[in-house]
C-alpha cells in the first residue's frame, strides 16, 4: 500500500514567477531554514495502521479485563491451591503457543493475511461469549477456564504471527520502530485500563459481567479489519510448493545462520521464561502478600500497563533509534533488577511504582528486539521468523508462569519471582558478552 506522502514544500505560484518586481529587485540571500521537528508517532500517519491499532487497543483492553477476572475467579473456585491453578491455566495457554506459532507463521507467508485475521477474531469472539454465558449461569468450573485458556492460545498462535508480519506492509521502513512500539502498546499497554476497570467492575457486575464486556470489545478489531483498504495480501508468490514443515525448516535454518537474530530470539526466550512470567502470580501477591482487595489487585496489574504505555509511547515518539544493541543491553538489565526489587518489596504502595518501571523497561526492550528482527529478516521469511518471536513473546512466558506457580507453591511467590529475575541478569549478561552482533546491532 502507499504510505502517506510528506507535505510538499510550498512551490512558487505562477503570479510570483512572472512578477516584474521579482525580475528587477536584486536577489536576496535565502534565510537559513529552521530545523524541522521530528514527527512524533510517525506510524499513525498510515490510515490502515491507525485502524488496526485502535481496534487492537480496544480489544486487548477487554482481554486484560478477562485475564483479571479469570485470576480473581480462580482464587474463588480454588482458594486452597490458587497459585498452582493459576500456573496451570497459564500452562494451558502456553501449550498451543509453544507448538503452533511456527505453523501460523508459515501460513501467514502464503495466505491472504486480512482473511486469516478475520477468521481468528471470529473464533475468539465466539469463545469469549461462551465463557461469559457459563459464568453468568454460575456453572463455570476450573476446567472450563483451562479449556478456554488453551483455545485462546491456539487462536493467538495464528493471529499474532500474521499481525507482526503485516506491520511492514502498513508502514514505511523509517516508521517501523514507531509501529512496533505502538503495536506493543496495543498488547501490553492495554493493561493500563483493562485490569483497573475489571477490578472496579467485579464488585458491581461480577466476573461474568466483566466477561460480557470483553466479548463486546472483540468487535473493535473486526470493525477495523472491515475498514482497511489496499493491504498487500501475500509476502511471497503463491506458486510455492513447499510443505508447511519444509517452510518452517527454512525459517529455522535462517535463524541458525544469523547470529544476531539467533541472539535476539534467545534473549527474548530468557526474559520470557524468567522475567515476563510473573503476571499470573499478581493475584497471589495481592491476596497473600499485600492482603488487598479486587480493586487494589486491578491497580497492581494496571501498574505494569502504565509503565508499558510510557515506555512504548516514549520509544515510538523518538522515531528511528540508533545503537539499538546497547540500549537493549541496558533495558534488559534494568528490567531484571526492578523485577527483583518488586519481588522482595513488602509494601503495596512501593510495589506499584516498581511495577510501572518494570513495565517501561520491558516495553522498550521488547520493542527493540522486534524492530531488529523486522529489519534483519527478508520479506518472504518474515511470517516464520516473527512466529518464533511470538513464541518467545507469549508462549514462553505462559510456560514460565507454570514454573513460577509450582515454585511459588513450594517456596513462596516472592522467592520464585526474585530467583527468576536474578537468573535473567546472569544469563543475559553471558549472552551479550558472547554475541558481538547483538551488542553492535544498529
Amino acid at each position: 500500500m502507499k504510505v502517506p506522502a510528506r507535505p510538499a514544500i510550498q512551490e512558487l505560484t505562477s503570479d510570483s514567477a512572472s512578477s516584474p518586481q521579482a525580475e528587477t529587485e536584486p536577489a536576496q540571500a535565502p534565510e537559513s531554514p529552521r530545523p524541522s521537528r521530528p514527527v512524533r508517532f510517525t506510524a499513525l500517519q498510515s490510515r490502515n495502521f491507525r485502524l488496526i491499532w485502535f481496534g487492537l487497543l480496544t480489544s486487548n483492553a477487554g482481554t486484560w479485563m478477562e485475564s483479571t477476572g479469570t485470576g480473581w475467579l480462580v482464587t474463588d473456585l480454588e482458594p486452597a491451591r490458587k497459585a498452582l491453578w493459576l500456573g496451570m491455566i497459564a500452562a494451558a495457554f502456553a501449550v498451543p503457543m509453544l507448538l503452533l506459532p511456527p505453523i501460523g507463521g508459515a501460513i501467514a507467508d502464503r495466505v491472504p493475511r486480512i482473511r486469516l485475521l478475520w477468521g481468528v477474531q471470529i473464533v475468539y469472539l465466539t469463545a469469549s461469549a461462551i465463557l461469559a454465558i457459563l459464568t453468568l449461569a454460575d456453572v463455570v468450573t476450573i476446567w472450563h477456564l483451562l479449556a478456554y485458556s488453551c483455545l485462546n492460545g491456539a487462536v493467538l498462535a495464528f493471529d499474532s504471527p500474521v499481525r507482526h508480519a503485516l506491520l511492514p506492509d502498513l508502514v514505511s521502513r523509517d516508521q517501523l520502530t514507531s509501529a512496533v512500539s505502538l503495536n506493543s502498546v496495543s498488547f501490553t499497554g492495554a493493561a493500563l485500563v483493562g485490569p483497573a476497570i475489571a477490578g472496579g467492575l467485579i464488585p458491581l457486575i461480577g466476573v461474568g459481567g466483566v466477561f460480557v464486556v470483553n466479548t463486546f470489545t472483540c468487535l473493535a478489531t473486526i470493525w477495523a479489519l472491515s475498514q482497511m483498504r489496499d493491504v498487500p495480501q501475500y509476502s511471497q508468490k503463491r506458486g510455492s510448493t513447499d510443505s508447511a514443515f519444509a517452510a518452517i525448516g527454512k525459517g529455522l535454518s535462517y535463524v541458525r545462520r544469523d547470529p544476531m537474530v539467533r541472539g535476539l530470539l534467545t534473549l527474548s526466550l530468557i526474559t520470557g521464561l524468567l522475567a515476563r512470567s510473573y503476571g499470573p502470580m499478581l493475584a497471589v501477591f495481592a491476596r497473600d502478600e499485600f492482603r488487598v482487595g479486587s480493586l487494589a489487585f486491578g491497580l497492581l496489574q494496571a501498574a505494569g500497563g502504565i509503565g508499558t504505555l510510557a515506555g512504548a509511547f516514549g520509544l515510538a515518539s523518538r522515531g528511528d533509534v540508533r545503537n539499538r544493541g546497547r540500549w537493549l543491553m541496558k533495558t534488559t538489565g534494568l528490567q531484571a533488577i526492578l523485577l527483583f526489587l518488586f519481588a522482595i518489596c513488602p509494601w503495596y504502595p512501593l510495589a506499584l511504582p516498581l511495577l510501572i518501571l518494570v513495565g517501561a523497561s520491558t516495553a522498550i526492550s521488547g520493542a527493540l528486539i522486534a524492530t531488529l528482527i523486522q529489519l534483519s529478516v527478508p520479506n518472504e521469511l518474515r511470517g516464520r521468523i516473527m512466529s518464533l518471536y511470538v513464541l518467545t513473546l507469549i508462549g514462553v512466558p505462559s510456560a514460565g508462569a507454570l514454573l513460577a506457580g509450582t515454585t511459588g507453591e513450594a517456596v513462596g511467590v516472592r522467592v520464585a519471582v526474585a530467583s527468576g529475575a536474578a537468573l535473567v541478569i546472569v544469563l543475559a549478561g553471558l549472552l551479550f558478552a558472547k554475541n558481538a552482533s547483538l551488542r553492535r546491532a544498529e
